[in-house]
């Protein structure tokens, strides 16, 4: 059984298929956002995604339901990482608006209202020498309520 860590909730962390951490301050990079208002974009949603995100223990049911009274939300923040899938295009991580994008997905929305990142605006948002988490304990680990 993996053990819980416990993460700060402004962290958002990714752990790729090779095991290395990525560790975003979301919420500087989402006032950092607030303030440079940096170009928004209509990204396409993706049904398997968001049910992915219950999966992993992305996503809050409490939280959901909260953000589902709001008729607008804020714009979620995709980051390229700097790869390329398969049909030649960045690949790009989700820091900040999971349930967001749970949320729209729900309400069948084609779209959804989002910044795409360059490396160069997010990655100074990029903490470096935390503990390393491995897939297993980030999914353990309890969701934290946030402010927004």
């Amino acid at each position: 059984m993996p053990k819980i860590v416990v993460l700060p909730s402004q962290l958002y962390t990714f752990v790729d298929n090779d095991g290395n951490n990525i560790h975003v301050n979301a919420i500087a990079l989402r006032e950092w956002c607030i303030k440079n208002k940096p170009e928004i974009f209509w990204i396409p949603m993706k049904y398997e995604v968001a049910v992915q995100m219950v999966h992993d223990n992305s996503v809050s049911q409490k939280r959901v339901k909260e953000l589902s009274k709001r008729k607008d939300l804020d714009p979620i923040i995709m980051v390229k990482d700097g790869t390329f899938g398969d049909n030649g295009g960045p690949n790009v991580l989700l820091v900040d608006g999971h349930h967001r994008y749970f949320l729209a997905a729900c309400r069948k929305q084609a779209v959804i209202e989002g910044h795409v990142l360059e490396e160069a605006q997010w990655r100074p948002f990029q903490l470096h020498d935390l503990p390393k988490v491995t897939k297993e304990e980030l999914i353990a680990t309890p969701i934290t309520k946030r402010n927004y």
